[in-house]
């Protein structure tokens, strides 16, 4: 019963782990965002600051495309003025991320997402008063991979407890990213 999906997944890491897999350092800055998106309030004013480690775990070529498995680690620091004091925020974040390029080779445009958890240091933040501090974290990415094989992408970040607690107020940002590949 449980040969056949241990097979596939043992098939799936031998097929797609590289020799040598790529890791990136990524450095972020961005704005808080409105709440025309996801979240119920905004924190539009709120300045960011981030640091992220990845590294590649899997690679597909599926005919034209290639997909890659990343997991990455995020730390990032925001900051807001909010009724008369400057607000702090620091996030922890863990997650799996998928990267597409619409090319055989990873060079050039691609997208990706990522979900995985995150630790808020504060429930409160500007207008937005989350239920937990551990919260889901979701993002989605567009980029481009230079000649060099650095990394420029623009990510939508979200952070909530996705309806497991009540309500479910959340916070997004955006960031500009340069990912330093070695």
């Amino acid at each position: 019963m449980y040969r056949l999906p241990a097979a596939a997944l043992l098939y799936v890491f031998l097929i797609s782990s590289p020799a040598h897999a790529e890791q990136e350092l990524i450095v972020s800055a961005g704005k808080g965002l409105n709440d025309a998106l996801i979240q119920r309030d905004s924190i539009a004013s709120a300045e960011m600051l981030g640091i992220n480690y990845s590294s590649r775990f899997a690679e597909y070529v599926i005919g034209d495309n290639n997909w890659q498995w990343w997991l990455q680690g995020s730390y990032s620091h925001l900051w807001e003025e909010h009724r008369g004091e400057t607000q702090h925020q620091n996030i922890l974040e863990l997650k799996p991320v998928l990267r597409w390029y619409p090319k055989a080779e990873p060079r050039g445009f691609f997208a990706e997402a990522g979900v995985g958890a995150a630790y808020l240091s504060n429930q409160s933040f500007g207008a937005v008063d989350l239920t937990t501090k551990w919260n889901f974290a979701l993002h989605f990415a567009g980029g481009y991979r230079l000649r060099g094989g650095d990394v420029l992408s623009l990510r939508y970040s979200h952070f909530s407890n996705g309806y497991t607690n009540r309500p479910n107020p959340g916070f997004d940002f955006a960031s500009l990213n340069w990912h330093f590949n070695y």
